[in-house]
């Protein structure tokens, strides 16, 4: 089976259920579900990654959701700060004379918490708090990623000539770049008043979304590169892992909640 066929048949199946949990589900359970999702992606972050001790990594950013959920940022960023302090007494007391191999491992696996935290907690995050602002934006948000995503892949594969960053990402093009600042701006057109947008304004902001979007793809990319590994997993069938999918979110979503809380205005 290829793998566009793949991606075809995930999509059909899976994507209903995404669609009616992110339309359903309150503001509270909604952000449980995206908790349940940071520490799927977090797991597959850190066995990409083959740092030790995931067993401790996974908690130790799990937690951060915790002030998050509270909205506490002065706890949240005392967290930050206190985590990679746990994980680095944890390894010492484990073994007092550490070779310079093993404090490697330790610089490496503190760069995966702090990761986990900004990459994957945070904009989990704000999609939660899109979802308490406006019930239907976390989803004209993924549809319009969903959107972008197609449009970037079937005109990338068709067009696309001029590699945009080769050393990172061969396979992105400026033409996939295109189609998906297009297909963000068609997205984003088509359900611009579920989110209380004008016509011409939702334009706008779904082509930066679709910019944002590829942004995040190209800096997971970036980590893929130096995880050496293809994808974060297979756990979805001709998408990837669960970072694959998220990571367009990465940076579209901060800015989805800042430009909706009045940040434009």
């Amino acid at each position: 089976m290829g793998n566009l066929t793949k991606r075809v048949l995930t999509a059909v199946c899976a994507g209903p259920l995404v669609v009616f949990l992110f339309y359903v589900l309150p503001a509270h359970p909604f952000f449980w579900l995206l908790a349940l999702v940071a520490i799927a992606a977090i797991f597959e972050l850190s066995t990409a990654s083959g740092v030790k001790q995931r067993w401790l990594i996974v908690p130790l950013a799990a937690l951060s959701l915790i002030p998050l959920y509270v909205q506490h940022v002065q706890i949240f960023l005392l967290w930050l700060v206190c985590a990679p302090v746990f994980y680095i007494f944890s390894r010492v007391v484990k073994a007092a004379d550490e070779s310079f191999h093993e404090n490697q491992e330790i610089v490496r696996a503190v760069g995966i918490l702090f990761a986990s935290i900004i990459c994957i907690v945070l904009p989990l995050y704000f999609l939660y708090r899109l979802k308490t602002l406006n019930n239907l934006a976390p989803l004209v948000l993924l549809l319009s990623m969903w959107g972008s995503d197609s449009c970037a892949y079937f005109i990338g594969v068709r067009f696309g000539e001029t590699k945009l960053v080769p050393a990172i990402s061969p396979k992105k093009s400026y033409e996939g770049l295109f189609g998906a600042m297009l297909g963000g701006l068609i997205a984003m057109l088509v359900f611009h008043r579920l989110v209380g947008m004008g016509p011409i304004e939702s334009c706008f902001v779904g082509a930066f979304i679709g910019l944002l979007g590829q942004m995040g793809d190209i800096f997971e990319s970036a980590g893929k590169r130096v995880w050496a590994v293809k994808d974060s997993s297979g756990l979805i069938p001709g998408h990837g892992g669960i970072l694959d999918r998220m990571d367009s979110f990465l940076f579209a979503a901060p800015f989805m909640f800042a430009y909706l809380s009045g940040f434009s205005r």
